[in-house]
């Protein structure tokens, strides 16, 4: 029993999965301090930063990362240092061309980014963007030589000291609002690059090493998991986005809609986890053409964080207005019946993210990211038609209808958009490769027989 466990704890999958939980919950932490400390409204601000931030970052490093996870872990040293140099002189030509874009908008619309709040995220993306740069490609390079080891502790110490920063100035400063939040986040982001670059993890030595051709390889491929990055991110940004565009709505609506956007966060730990160690293994079954071995992976995969998933939402359905009052505190009590609805609808959709996520993934892997790519703008054209009609539409039909009934409407729209991923996603794939829906269940399931026939005795016996 004490060779499962170590054999475990070793694997791929558990250091993901310990790196995606350990500062999920330092995240988690640090948004129930945020919930408590900022205004309502001020809370809606530091998810306006966030959310465009993490939109922009999914353009820089989709440009990048699946491109570097996939070559470099097949190619020579030679080749892999122009393939590094090349794809960080992609990265820093993307970071210049968006500052310069942003602060032009900067200063031909002060006054209406101002109004709708995105003020901090224009002054401050571009530092940020730059802060966090040297520890992206360290994570990079690591997830292509799948040392999660290694990952775990640039995310525990850039969540960590992020944290940890954050009490600090809750417990002595006088007073916090959203400016201070965001300049500690950027500060905590340098110390995690500089960390980074000390362990001689980022490979921004091989910056000197520039090769036309790799960079011409990574835009190729990169454009389309680039666009797909983008995309992902909309399907879950669009909804703040498209809220703070209301004026019924604004940085409240938004601040309200985080609760249960939060959930999905959740959710997305074991998913991104067993993500990171699927993606390289399905990319080397797809590069040895081994179409079996591939299937396998997929299905392994796929049906385990399925059925995981069954569970979770049943216990989520059952406490959901617990969660909602562990996470807002006293101050979202008065909202907590029409939140639990809006959370109903949200859970429903998250259960329907892993297959949706692996066949994305799967797509990416078999050298067909304009097939991912388009699966998404489907998607996420499906969510941003479905967010106008909600947070608009229906609020000019129904102008009686409350904040949280337009936001429900929000979370039925994520219904039907991913549904429609479901879909077109596993009709692309079948393309390449026969898989059916069937069948993820099938092993899914019996997954987590077998665990049990195999070691359920074995632990029995010893008590």
């Amino acid at each position: 029993m004490i060779g499962l466990i170590k054999k475990i704890i070793k694997g791929n999958n558990f250091l993901s999965l310990a790196a995606n939980l350990s500062t999920s919950v330092m995240g988690l932490i640090s948004f129930v301090i945020l919930m408590r400390i900022l205004s309502i409204d001020d809370f809606g601000k530091w998810v306006l930063f966030t959310t465009p931030a993490s939109l922009i970052d999914m353009l820089r490093m989709g440009l990048t990362r699946e491109a570097t996870v996939r070559y470099i872990s097949s190619i020579d040293e030679n080749g892999k240092k122009y393939f590094l140099g090349s794809s960080w002189f992609v990265g820093l030509i993307t970071i210049i061309s968006i500052s310069i874009i942003l602060y032009a908008i900067v200063l031909i619309f002060p006054t209406t980014i101002k109004s709708y709040g995105y003020d901090i995220f224009f002054y401050w993306y571009p530092v940020f963007a730059i802060a966090n740069l040297p520890w992206n490609y360290a994570w990079s390079i690591l997830q292509a030589e799948m040392d999660f080891k290694k990952i775990f502790w640039i995310r525990f110490f850039n969540l960590g000291s992020f944290l940890l920063s954050l009490f600090v100035a809750y417990v002595f400063a006088e007073q916090i609002n959203v400016t201070i939040v965001v300049l500690i986040y950027i500060i905590t982001n340098v110390l995690t690059s500089f960390f980074c670059l000390y362990k001689k993890w980022t490979g921004i030595r091989n910056l000197r090493y520039i090769s036309r051709e790799k960079i011409n390889q990574i835009i190729n491929f990169g454009k389309y998991s680039m666009a797909s990055s983008i995309g992902s991110s909309l399907l879950k940004s669009a909804d703040n986005f498209i809220i703070s565009f209301s004026t019924f709505l604004g940085p409240y609506g938004v601040a309200l809609y985080a609760i249960p956007l939060k959930f999905i966060e959740l959710l997305e730990i074991p998913l991104r986890s067993f993500a990171a160690t699927a993606f390289p293994k399905l990319s080397k079954a797809s590069i040895d053409g081994d179409k079996e071995e591939f299937k396998r992976i997929f299905y392994q995969y796929t049906g385990a964080i399925t059925v995981l998933f069954i569970g979770v939402t049943i216990f989520a359905l059952l406490f959901n207005q617990y969660f909602i009052l562990f996470l807002g505190g006293s101050k979202y009590k008065d909202s907590l019946q029409g939140l639990s609805y809006v959370m109903i609808a949200v859970i429903i959709y998250g259960l329907l993210l892993p297959v949706d996520r692996f066949t994305g993934i799967a797509l990416s892997s078999l050298n067909k990211p304009q097939k991912n790519f388009y699966k998404i703008i489907y998607m996420a054209a499906a969510n941003i038609i479905g967010d106008f009609i909600a947070v608009f539409v229906i609020h000019k039909i129904f102008p009686d209808f409350s904040v949280l009934t337009l936001l429900l409407f929000v979370g039925i729209a994520s219904i039907i958009f991913t549904l429609i991923g479901l879909v077109i996603g596993f009709k692309y794939l079948r393309e390449e490769v026969d898989v059916s829906y069937k069948n993820v269940f099938i092993h899914g399931f019996k997954l987590y027989r077998d665990y049990i026939i195999t070691y359920a005795p074995k632990i029995f016996k010893k008590r």
